[in-house]
Formats: structure tokens, C-alpha cells, sequence
């Protein structure tokens, strides 16, 4: 297992986790999903599969997985919010070391984060990833070397007010320098992608540097969007999710309630995600940006050895991020690239190209 993968290297992520909420199946038999922080995973137990999989190779990434889930289940919405860390007080005035001991977490897993209580005590647990921690960084260091003040940018209530805050506040060829100082292969690698970055040369299959991509993506969406609701540029500039419009899918209230009815069994795996996808048929799949650190040889054929009773009309959510490896699709599996590019311009990160994958038959 790559360095990249071990202990807790997610806790929020930039996924906008609504894509595959909507394509997800209501009462499917099975979901398959990646976990990475988590919060891209629980969602889905809204849909009330009668069993969910969820799979990644950092056991630290599943007890996150797990906290939230008990979190969603038995800690009231505003309680929800402020243990996770997306408020930071309650009406109650309750610290987290209570609530955690509500959820009803495993001993293994109450032990693991009863050891760590100091890192989320104060804040919660949205920001505690090693990802998380590294943009949050270069945020701060945005700030403090370009003088730029983001707040106006983000208060504004609509894009008509937001693009005269940027033609006030932003500095587009500041950060267009910023970024190929910090964006660039080496930094990405030695500071946080251990050598793994998708964006490396070496690896790289969109023929754009990584500081260009960044710079590209950004400028698109401050020009074209309404970032007061992306929790991903929030998390970046701002150093926490300010306005409650931005929030992820999981912490929509409605999910979480739906989250809180669910009956659906719940099994983890740490294990390799190539070998379990063989076991046994799912109703769909959430892949996650995992290709993105494969090679062409890992998944070139990886179709091919998906158990044969999946059923018709099952689809399967592929992200890569800067580095797509060839994969044959072939039938009963096809694949739109039009709604492809589509799904890519909805998510709020626009850091993804997606593959979208529906089983025609069997």
C-alpha cells in the first residue's frame, strides 16, 4: 500500500457526493462504494440498500466511515453538525467527548478515537485529514503572501455581486503564480501525494501541468458559479465551510433522516478494490477517483471480471482525477460521453472527468 493511503488521509474530501446520490437506486439490494473520508459514502444509506459494501484500504478511513454513520443515527441534526465540525457549538453547550460516547461505536473503534480526542475535541473531524490539513495550509499561506481578502468574494448572495467582488478583491495572475509554486509535481509529491500525485508527468493523461489544471478549474468556477455554495473552495480560502448553503450531501436534513430509518447492513472491507469487486454482483457502484492511482495494466480488462449476475440496468460511478488509465468497455457495458462531460460540469469541484458505466444486459 502506498505511504498516500495510510492512516487518516481524508476527513471531508472534495467530492460532490449528490451526483451519485441521485443516480444511486432507491431499496437496491446491494451498493458497492469506496469510502475515502466517508462522506462520500454515507449518503447512500438514504437510499436504504438492503446491504451496503464499503471498501478502502486504510482501516483509519473506515472508522471514520463508521462514526458518521453512528453519528447520523443517533445524535440529534444540530448535535450531528457540530460532532462532525461543521458548527462549532450547540444550544446545549455539549463537548464532543459526550456525544462520542452516545454513538454506540464498536470498543476497538471508541478506543481508537478516544486516543486521538485532543485532534477533534475542539473542531470536530471534517478537517482532521492529512489532504484536508494541506490546502487548508495553502489557503492560509494564499492569504497571508497575496494580501487578498476572500470574505467579500463569498458573502456575495448572487453572481452579479460576487463578480464585483472579484473585480475588487481577486488577484487572478497572483494565483496563477501562486499555483505553479505549490501545484507543481514535486511540491505535490513530497508534501502530501508521496509520490503518488495523479498529476505527476509520469502519469498525468490530460497533457495539462497540474498548476494549470488548478488555475483553470478555479478561475471557471469563481467566474461561473455561485461559490458561496462550494464547501470546497470554503474549505480552501475561508479555512472551514462558513455558510450553510455550501454543506455536503451529508449533511442535507432530509438524508439524514432517511439515514436514521435505514435498515441496511453495513459491511466494511479493507482489501484491494480490484479483488472485491469479483466477489459477488451489486445493484451499483461508487468507485470513487481510486483509477486515478492505477495503472493501465490493473484495470485495463477489469469489466471483463465482474461477476456475470449483475444485473440489467446496474451502473457504476468512475472519477479520475488528471490521470484516466485505458479500460475496455464492451458489452453488455456502455458507457455516454456527452452525459459523461455533463456530470462532470454539475460537480461542484469540477476537479473530476467521469465515467459513467450502465449494464445493458446480461
Amino acid at each position: 500500500m502506498s505511504k498516500y493511503f495510510e492512516g487518516l488521509n481524508y476527513s471531508l474530501a472534495n467530492e460532490d457526493t449528490w451526483i451519485e446520490f441521485r443516480l444511486a437506486p432507491q431499496n437496491a439490494k446491494s451498493i458497492f462504494t469506496v469510502c475515502g473520508s466517508g462522506s462520500r459514502a454515507t449518503p447512500l444509506l438514504a437510499r436504504n440498500p438492503e446491504e451496503i459494501h464499503v471498501v478502502d484500504l486504510s482501516e483509519t478511513q473506515l472508522k471514520l466511515f463508521r462514526l458518521r454513520v453512528r453519528a447520523a443515527k443517533v445524535l440529534s441534526y444540530e448535535n450531528y453538525l457540530y460532532f462532525l465540525g461543521y458548527t462549532q457549538f450547540t444550544k446545549n453547550y455539549l463537548n464532543r467527548t459526550i456525544l462520542i460516547r452516545e454513538l454506540g461505536l464498536s470498543e476497538e473503534d471508541l478506543i481508537f478515537w478516544k486516543d486521538l480526542e485532543t485532534l477533534w475535541n475542539d473542531h470536530g473531524f471534517v478537517y482532521l485529514g492529512k489532504w484536508e490539513r494541506h490546502f487548508m495550509k495553502l489557503g492560509r499561506l494564499f492569504k497571508s503572501i497575496s494580501m487578498s481578502n476572500m470574505d467579500p468574494i463569498f458573502e456575495a448572495k448572487n453572481l452579479e455581486e460576487q463578480q464585483l467582488a472579484l473585480n475588487k478583491y481577486w488577484k487572478p495572475e497572483f494565483f496563477r503564480r501562486y499555483t505553479q509554486v505549490v501545484m507543481n509535481e514535486w511540491v505535490a509529491n513530497k508534501l502530501l501525494y508521496k509520490g503518488s500525485f495523479a498529476g505527476s508527468k509520469s502519469n498525468n493523461t490530460m497533457k495539462v501541468s497540474a498548476a494549470e489544471f488548478i488555475y483553470r478549474e478555479f478561475s471557471d468556477l469563481l467566474q461561473t458559479t455561485h461559490i458561496r455554495k462550494n464547501y470546497f473552495l470554503q474549505m480552501i480560502f475561508l479555512n472551514h465551510i462558513k455558510y450553510p448553503e455550501a454543506f455536503p450531501a451529508e449533511c442535507d436534513p432530509e438524508i439524514i433522516e432517511k439515514i436514521k430509518q435505514s435498515h441496511t447492513h453495513i459491511q466494511t472491507h479493507q482489501k484491494n478494490l480490484l479483488e472485491l469487486l469479483k466477489e459477488s454482483p451489486h445493484d451499483f457502484y461508487s468507485l470513487s477517483d481510486t483509477f486515478s492511482y492505477m495503472s493501465d495494466d490493473e484495470v485495463a480488462n477489469f469489466l471483463s471480471g465482474l461477476p456475470k449476475e449483475i444485473a440489467p440496468s446496474s451502473q457504476m460511478v468512475i472519477r479520475t482525477f488528471m490521470r484516466k488509465p485505458g479500460f475496455a468497455i464492451s458489452s453488455p457495458w456502455t458507457s455516454d460521453i456527452a452525459l459523461n462531460k455533463e456530470m462532470a460540469r454539475k460537480d461542484c469541484t469540477r476537479m473530476y472527468e467521469f465515467t459513467l458505466l450502465t449494464k445493458t444486459s446480461l
